[in-house]
């Protein structure tokens, strides 16, 4: 495994073509590796909303490497919804913007939940955590669940 230090040196020096093509190119790689998942693992139809949280939250691991948390909170949502919240250590977002969530929700067919995915950096997780910053009208941490990531 290369030092990361050379690593991150190489990757500045890429010319800004070659730096596209490369992420990518990494892109692509994640997720073929999602969908050879869903097509191992698909949603079953009929699968509870948890499991769907579960199968969901797999899938956002696995595409997205700057997610190091997924939280669930099933607590006030309807009953064909999923709330995740997920601490993204890449995310670029401003420590006092407001948490808002966004509909990820996949077309599958059978399967009825709509995912709504509210990115958050660690310091506006735990400023959510401390009472600081406010999660979307209606969501609560209370009975929310930590997803488990797939062996990275």
């Amino acid at each position: 495994m290369p030092d990361v230090e050379d690593l991150f040196k190489q990757l500045l020096d890429l010319p800004q073509r070659q730096y596209s093509d490369l992420i990518r190119r990494v892109d692509g790689q994640r997720r073929q590796v999602v969908e050879r998942e869903e097509q191992q693992q698909p949603p079953q139809r009929g699968m509870s909303r948890d499991e769907f949280a579960s199968w969901i939250s797999r899938q956002h691991f696995a595409i997205d490497k700057g997610i190091s948390r997924i939280v669930y909170l099933p607590k006030g949502a309807p009953a064909e919804e999923v709330r995740l919240v997920e601490v993204n250590e890449l995310a670029h977002i401003p420590e006092n913007a407001p948490i808002e969530a966004i509909d990820f929700g996949p077309d599958i067919e059978g399967i009825p939940y709509q995912v709504l995915v509210a990115d958050v950096t660690p310091r506006q997780f735990e400023r959510v955590g401390d009472g600081r910053l406010a999660l979307p009208p209606g969501w609560t941490l209370e009975d929310s669940r930590e997803m488990s990531p797939p062996d990275r």
